[in-house]
Order: C-alpha cells, then sequence, then structure tokens
C-alpha cells in the first residue's frame, strides 16, 4: 500500500492530489504508538499567537513521500504540503472540480468504451518556490510515478493505474502512457482504461496534482507527446537519476503546491515546522489557510493529553483509548479546551501475513480469532467509546451502516471458543509433537510437504510503547488457553519505521528486510470516502513486489470481488451495497486481518482552535486550512 501509504495501519487511503492513483492504504502505528521523548523547546508558553502545535503518537520519519514508504505521520505532512489537483472533496465526501485550478475541462465517452477527461488549468499557479505550474507539471505527475524507472528504484507505480496503456507504460513495454496527453501549455488529458468502467468513484479516478520534473530530475529532462502519448525524453533512465531523485525524496523542503510548506525537520526531536505557502490558491472553495505556523511533533500516548494541558501541544487528533479519551474529557471540564468526536472510518487490527509459516493456514488465522475475546478487548482499549467490526470497514461508512442487519447475519463473530480452535489446528494438520509423534501437549507441529516439521509458532512484530501491543500480551499472548491450544506467539518489538519495512519486505532499505520474518503485525486502517481494495488483495506478482497486498494473501475469488465491487455505476447504490457485502463474508472467511475495535475518535484541542470542524470523511489537514486561532 501509501510505499507504503497501507494507513495500515494500513490504508486509508488516497489522497486528493494523489486520487488518481489505486494506493497502497496509509499505514498507520496502532494507537498510542510511542518511541522518544521529543527533545524541541515547543512549549506553547512563549509561541506566536497564530501557531499550533499539533501532537501525534506515530512518529515522523521525514520520509513524506507516500510512493516509497511512509506512515500517517509522514502521510499528514504530505497533505498539508501537496495540494493544486483537479480535484478536490468536500466534508460531506463529495468529490468536486477544484475550479480554483481548474480553468474548464470536457469529459467524452469513447467508441471503445473509454472515457477521457480533458484538463484545461489557470494560468498563474506556482510552487511554494515561486516557480510556474503548467499542464507539463500534472502530466509530470502521471508519468513519474507509475515509470518503470521509478519502479526498479522501489517506488510504487499505480498513480495511472486505471489510465489506458498504464500497464505497458508502467512494465516498460510501451515508451509513451497512451492514456496521458500533454496538449498544450495548460491543457492535458487522461483516458480512463474500458476495463475499468464504471467507476463507483469516478472523478477522484481523474484527479491528478502537480509534480516538479526538475526538482526530482534535473532541466535536462523532458516531457514529450507526439501524438501517441506523452513520454520521457530517453536520457531519463534508473543509471542517470536513480541518485538525484533518491535525494529528493530526502528533501526535507521540498517544493510545495498545498496549503503549507516545510520550513525546517529536526530529525532527532522529530518535529516538523510548517508555514503558510504564500503561493497556494485556496481549495475548491478557495479557502486558505489562516493559521500561520503548525508544529507537528511527536508526543507520547501517556503524557499527550499533560502536554495539551500544559500548553506544550494545541491539538491531539484521533484519540482512541478510552484512558486517553476519559482524561480527555476531563480537561474539556476544566475549561480552556474542547473536542470533537466522530465515528471511524476504520479499524484498529491484527494483521496476518499469508504465505509462509503458520499463519498461511486459514485454520491458524481462525484458531487465533477464537483465542481472543474481541468484545472483551475493544471494551478494555476503547473504554466503551468503540465497538468490534467483522470485516474490512468501520462504523462511519455509509455502505456498512446500510448493510448491518444482513452482515450480522452473515458473518462470524469468532467468539471465544477454546475447542473450536483446537478443532481447526487438527483439520489444518498441527496434529504432532516436536519428535513427529502424536500431540499431546506444548507446542503443535505440522508436516509439511517435504516431511520436516514445521512448530505452530507466530513470529508477532510490534511497535514501541504501543498501548494496543501491551494489551494483546495480556489478552492474547499470556492467555493460557493459546498454550492449552498449541500455539506460541512470540513478540519483537521495534520501532515503527522498521516494522514498516518488514511489514513490506522493502528490501531497498535492507536485505533482511526482504526475507519473510514476522507473520503477525498488530497496526489499523483508516478509509477515505473512496473504499476501493482493488489493489490491497492483488494477486498481480509486479504489484506484490511494490508493497501492496501487505497481507500476501493468494486468493482470486478475494481479488475478483474487491475488483467487481468499484466497476459500479456510480447511480447503483443497491448494487455497490450488495457486492460490498460479498466481499465482506468471503473476507470474514479468509480473515487476512483479525479487527480489534473500530473506535470513536476524540480529538482534544486548546479552545483558541476555532471553527475546527471534524468528521469521518477528513482529517485534521483538511479541517486546520479552515480554521482559526482566536483569542
Amino acid at each position: 500500500m501509501t510505499k507504503k501509504i497501507l494507513a495500515l495501519l494500513l490504508v486509508f487511503v488516497m489522497v486528493f492530489s494523489l486520487a488518481a492513483c489505486n494506493s497502497k492504504d496509509v499505514t498507520e502505528s496502532t494507537e498510542a504508538t510511542a518511541t522518544a521523548e521529543t527533545t524541541a523547546d515547543t512549549t506553547g508558553t512563549e509561541a506566536p499567537l497564530n501557531q499550533i502545535i499539533m501532537g501525534s503518537t506515530t512518529e515522523l520519519s521525514g520520509d513524506w513521500l507516500p510512493y516509497f514508504q511512509n506512515n500517517a505521520a509522514d502521510y499528514d505532512i504530505w497533505k498539508f504540503t501537496n495540494g493544486q489537483a483537479t480535484v478536490d472533496m468536500k466534508f460531506t465526501g463529495e468529490y468536486v472540480v477544484d475550479n480554483t485550478t481548474v480553468k474548464s475541462y470536457e469529459a467524452v465517452d469513447n467508441a471503445d468504451g473509454s472515457k477521457t477527461y480533458t484538463w484545461t488549468i489557470n494560468e498563474g499557479l506556482k510552487y511554494s518556490d515561486g516557480s510556474p505550474i503548467t499542464a507539463k507539471d500534472y502530466v509530470t505527475s502521471a508519468l513519474l510515478w507509475s515509470s518503470k524507472v521509478l519502479g526498479d528504484m522501489g517506488c510504487t507505480t499505480d498513480y495511472g493505474y486505471n489510465w489506458l496503456g498504464w500497464k505497458e507504460f508502467s512494465n516498460g513495454e510501451a515508451k509513451e502512457f497512451k492514456g496521458v496527453r500533454l496538449i498544450d501549455e495548460y491543457t492535458f488529458s487522461l483516458t480512463v482504461d474500458p476495463s475499468k468502467l464504471p467507476y463507483f468513484y469516478e472523478l477522484p479516478l481523474v484527479s491528478v496534482g502537480p509534480t516538479k520534473l526538475s526538482y526530482w530530475t534535473d532541466d535536462a529532462v523532458e516531457i514529450k507527446d507526439d501524438g501517441n502519448g506523452a513520454y520521457f525524453s530517453d536520457n531519463f533512465t534508473k543509471e542517470n537519476y536513480e541518485e538525484k531523485v533518491l535525494a529528493a525524496r530526502n528533501g526535507i523542503t521540498m517544493p510545495s503546491s498545498g496549503a503549507y510548506m516545510v520550513e525546517s525537520y529536526d530529525e532527532a526531536a522529530k518535529v516538523a515546522v510548517l508555514k503558510i505557502n504564500p503561493n497556494y490558491p485556496g481549495a475548491w472553495d478557495g479557502q486558505k489557510p489562516s493559521i500561520e505556523t503548525i508544529v507537528y511533533k511527536k508526543v507520547l500516548s501517556e503524557t499527550a493529553l499533560d502536554e495539551l494541558a500544559t500548553g506544550s501541544v494545541d491539538l491531539l487528533s484521533k484519540m482512541a483509548s478510552g484512558d486517553e479519551i476519559n482524561a480527555g474529557l476531563d480537561l474539556v471540564d476544566t475549561g480552556n479546551f474542547a473536542y470533537t468526536s466522530y465515528a471511524r472510518a476504520g479499524y484498529g487490527k491484527l494483521e496476518f501475513v499469508c504465505d509462509f509459516g503458520p499463519t498461511a493456514d486459514v485454520e491458524v488465522r481462525q484458531a487465533i480469532a477464537y483465542l481472543l475475546d474481541r468484545n472483551d478487548f475493544a471494551k478494555a482499549f476503547t473504554g466503551g467509546f468503540g465497538s468490534v467490526v467483522n470485516g474490512p470497514y468501520g462504523e462511519a461508512m455509509w455502505f456498512y451502516q446500510e448493510t448491518k442487519a444482513e452482515l450480522n447475519e452473515k458473518l462470524n463473530p469468532y467468539a471465544y471458543n477454546l475447542q473450536a480452535a483446537i478443532d481447526l489446528l487438527v483439520k489444518a494438520g498441527y496434529v504432532y509433537d516436536a519428535n513427529g509423534a502424536d500431540y499431546t501437549t506444548g507446542v503443535r507441529y505440522k508436516k509439511q510437504a517435504d516431511g520436516t516439521l514445521m512448530p505452530l509458532i507466530i513470529e508477532w512484530a510490534s511497535s514501541e510503547q504501543n498501548a494496543v501491543s501491551d494489551l494483546l500480551v495480556v489478552k492474547l499472548q499470556e492467555n493460557p488457553d493459546l498454550a492449552t491450544a498449541g500455539i506460541q506467539i512470540n513478540q519483537t518489538v521495534m520501532t515503527f519505521t522498521e516494522l514498516l519495512n518488514y511489514l513490506y519486505r522493502d528490501a531497498s532499505q535492507d536485505a533482511k528486510y526482504g526475507v519473510p520474518t514476522y507473520s503477525m503485525f498488530n497496526l489499523a486502517t483508516n478509509y477515505t470516502p473512496r473504499y476501493d481494495l482493488t489493489n490491497t488483495y492483488t494477486t498481480d506478482p509486479e504489484l506484490l513486489k511494490q508493497g501492496f497486498n501487505t497481507n500476501f494473501i493468494i486468493d482470486k475469488d478475494l481479488e475478483a470481488l474487491a475488483n467487481g465491487l468499484v466497476l459500479t455505476s456510480a447511480a447503483d447504490r443497491d448494487g455497490f451495497k450488495t457486492k460490498f457485502v460479498d466481499l465482506v463474508v468471503k473476507w470474514n472467511e479468509l480473515l487476512p486481518d483479525l479487527p480489534l475495535y473500530s473506535n470513536i475518535y476524540h480529538d482534544f484541542y486548546n479552545a483558541k482552535l476555532k471553527n475546527y470542524n471534524i468528521n469521518a470523511l477528513v482529517d485534521s489537514t483538511q479541517s486546520l486550512l479552515y480554521a482559526h486561532v482566536g483569542e
């Protein structure tokens, strides 16, 4: 996914300037991830009035770019600094053409079943560095983040996944990207592949934002179009530009097209300082930011509310645990603080890896589900501010709410049942002890095809100082019934960045990450209004290599159901809901994830933050654009 954009937590998935991509879900750490206290002096006592200090329990890594690998905090920085896309989204979840960016557009149905959107952008658009934005910058996004050159550097290349000729262009078979045309200085077109239509979320399918080509390469690389599609000049090769691209990827203050630009980043303290981009023309309705400075810093979950109380933080977003929420509500009762609550469009989860080790057996995944009392777990973690879900959805999603009764009848809730777990393990062949004799006690073993015995030991990766991990130790790993069933779970605690490397098998960071090592991760996923799991459960070997389908579940039926869901007319809401139920029923059987809870999120903030409106469809990066600092 996000590469790792899995809000895996996973992911979530897909911001407006990225709406054309079928990106991996944004991977978030589970709520309450923490690694080290911030050392920077960001206390609010001497801070300028027009500043908001935003605290996040997910640690920044400084890798803002979502096409390689970033977490939810890094993705926030990306969303703050990227904008001027052709399509934006209202707070209601409705996608609209961004007329601040777009002068005019035309949509034409073609005879072959494809559909072409021709965009003419406004003149005078600029990046934060003052350089002009033209049609080439939008075509750059389409080509660069779909190119084999970048793919060979470890980048995900699905930006133009739904456009005509993407596959041939992305795998290097074709020089031109057939579905992307550069027409003149301010006009370009995108053609949707007929196999991707109808599409339930059609407008964001053709959303594209600008990318400054010279920042990623140099002035020698050109974009051309001879009538068969846009393409790069021949000098754009991995050999010529890998060093430059990777250096640009690590550029903290890359040119911004969004409402804010990064002024500085303290790597040791994990603190980013953002300032208003003076060249930002506004959102779809012309809205521009009024908060001059946003300081984005790492906070520890156990002290986050204390920091809010003392003024070293002004905003805490997506507070999830019952302890956090109750402490926040107590703080609000003292005055000078406020909160907004909203149902989550996602869920916390155990994510299973389905192509190696014991979790490759669906029976093992189901057995673990039977050995965790999820209702008890959700209550313990959320303090009653949440509930259990049984599929890839959250309480806030309209198509879940409208099919909830039917799903409750069809889905297996995996109610706690030791005997059911044991029966499943026997069915899967875990009927031996370490010596190959009939199983009696201890860890179960299974004979593999080569005759060797595989122990029923689950290697679990979790991020450090994580409240969900701590609770899983108590409720699952140390559950006596786990040992009775013959299962052993080994926990390895690591930084969230390292966890992502293992999750995505990112050998570009170190060869060790490319070797399957851990078969269970605790994470969380949030979804945008564009609910598209097409690549989340892809079986395409090339997309798997790029970091999509971090479950590594290879199931053609699940893939087909995910693909079929979005291949629905926007007018056919009932058809979409029917397909959603079919997808979830299959998912619930295969259980690539074990959902732990879907929260009622709470954002707590200093009352000086005014007009801060947020819901499950938007996040704080969008809400702060409309907010202001008052007395």
